[in-house]
């Protein structure tokens, strides 16, 4: 693993050749080929002896269905309807099976309960109805759809794709407070990471928001209720340990706190990052280097992650006029970078747009990671979700955004999904089930669009440690996710 950085426009890039991570290749996998869907036929529906889904298909769910694998006898008995509710097939819940196919794709044997000429056809049927289950080239995938593992083997992760790249998100690292107390009680900077370490460790890049300073200069506050979240650069180790990739310091805990560090703080976090090699983003010493892109390479695959801070940096419209905006922050507050102090990337959109469309015309693929909205808030305001929107416009390949400490929904926008706050991840908020709760986004790219896009649910345990969820408590999370979503939809947004 090697890292650069090279000025552009005034932009300069931290670069990172990723080689220690390649996609998952199982024995399974090299069996398989990716047939194109004109090569489909009904002899070919049954598969060969012992294959239970056809060469380069894959049977696929609704997302809103909380279930990512089944054994190996389970598409075979969805065919036969032998099959009626997905709790038989290990769903927490009950669900009718309701069985679509494509055209001239019906498995040999099956009844579908309709039948549809595109991709997108299906694709929209899934979107929405959550017992919905077909069977669909993999060539064809995009996020619509969720991908059954069958037998352990999921073709769009699994599968000989040399175009794929697994790509994770998760929401606030923050550092201090009780997390802090945590690690010190447990002699261990590594012990918040250590229950996921293998799950973030399985992507290609990982991306976590980091909120609040690491500082072998600034003593941790020994309150546990201060807002000014400070702890030792030895918690890098827990993040390279976990296979972080890189961290957003485009927050508003990155150089505010209540202690008034100001300044001083983020530079030692920055300096404390680039002495463990750790890659950062979203803030930086001045303006050029906040509004710098984190850059992988993975494979022939570019990809550049910019981080805003729409908290302490922010502008937002004026209730009575939306076409004026405005810092919400006095003076003293306002943590942004200039040309001449450090501070975070600010969300000035037009700037924010313009470096988007300039990164969309050099890389395949454009994430923007807005720190932005309102705490607490389960469902994404307008004004947040028109400057999600317009990045994509300029040419974002999808957008996530994080700061609410909730989880959100997802929107679709141009055909491209926008994730709205993943929530929190390493913290001490326990005061209710959604703070203790957050996702892990799981991406699957394929060229520069979004092929499968899964969330996986983690808790947060003794004020610092998230664990994977269990399949009950994931029902749980993806019913308030999906609720979420529903909202933004009868609100027009």
């Amino acid at each position: 693993m090697t890292a650069d950085r090279v000025d552009d426009r005034k932009l300069r890039e931290r670069s990172l050749e990723i080689s220690r991570r390649g996609l998952i290749k199982t024995t399974a996998a090299s069996a398989v080929s990716l047939a194109a869907a004109s090569a489909y036929s009904q002899d070919e529906a049954s598969g060969q002896e012992g294959e239970s889904v056809p060469h380069g298909m894959a049977l696929v769910s609704s997302p809103r269905l909380p279930l990512t694998a089944v054994d190996g006898s389970a598409p075979a008995r969805i065919f036969a309807a032998e099959v009626t509710d997905w709790q038989e097939l290990g769903a927490p819940f009950s669900l009718p099976v309701e069985l679509m196919a494509l055209e001239g794709m019906t498995p040999a044997g099956a009844i579908a309960v309709e039948t549809f000429s595109t991709y997108n056809d299906i694709a929209d049927q899934l979107w929405n109805r959550a017992g919905a289950v077909a069977v669909v080239p993999v060539s064809d995938l995009d996020f619509r759809a969720n991908v059954l593992a069958v037998d352990g083997f999921d073709p769009l992760r699994h599968g000989p794709d040399d175009d794929i790249v697994r790509i994770a998100f998760v929401g606030d690292i923050v550092p201090g407070r009780n997390v802090h107390l945590k690690m010190t009680e447990y002699a261990d900077f590594s012990h918040p990471f250590r229950k996921v370490a293998n799950e973030l460790s399985s992507y290609d890049v990982a991306i976590a928001n980091l909120e609040g300073n690491l500082s072998s200069n600034i003593p941790a506050p020994s309150d546990p209720h201060t807002f000014s979240f400070v702890s030792s650069p030895a918690m890098i180790d827990g993040m390279k340990m976990a296979g972080i990739d890189a961290v957003s310091l485009a927050n508003n805990h990155a150089r505010w706190n209540s202690e008034g560090w100001g300044a001083s703080a983020l530079l030692d976090t920055i300096d404390a990052l680039d002495q463990a090699g750790m890659g950062w983003f979203g803030a930086g010493r001045d303006l050029d280097q906040a509004r710098a892109p984190f850059v992988a390479e993975v494979g022939g695959a570019r990809i550049a992650v910019i981080g805003i801070d729409g908290v302490t940096a922010n502008e937002r419209p004026r209730p009575d006029d939306a076409t004026v905006w405005l810092s919400t922050l006095g003076e003293s507050e306002y943590a942004g970078a200039t040309s001449s102090a450090p501070g975070t990337n600010p969300y000035v959109l037009s700037a924010v747009l313009a470096d988007i469309e300039f990164l969309a015309g050099m890389y395949d693929i454009v994430i923007p990671y807005f720190h932005i909205g309102v705490e607490y808030s389960e469902t994404a305001s307008d004004w947040v979700v028109a400057g999600a929107k317009a990045a994509i416009d300029v040419g974002a390949t999808m957008v996530v955004t994080n700061h609410p400490h909730v989880i959100q929904g997802m929107g679709m926008y141009s055909g491209k999904p926008i994730v709205y706050s993943v929530g929190n991840f390493i913290f001490d908020q326990m005061f209710s089930v959604n703070v203790r709760q957050g996702l892990i986004l799981e991406l699957v790219m394929r060229g520069n669009s979004v092929a499968g896009l899964r969330l996986k649910g983690v808790e947060i345990e003794d004020f610092n440690q998230p664990r994977l969820m269990s399949v009950g408590e994931q029902a749980a999370i993806m019913d308030r996710f999906w609720a979420s979503t529903d909202r933004l939809v009868q609100l027009g947004y």
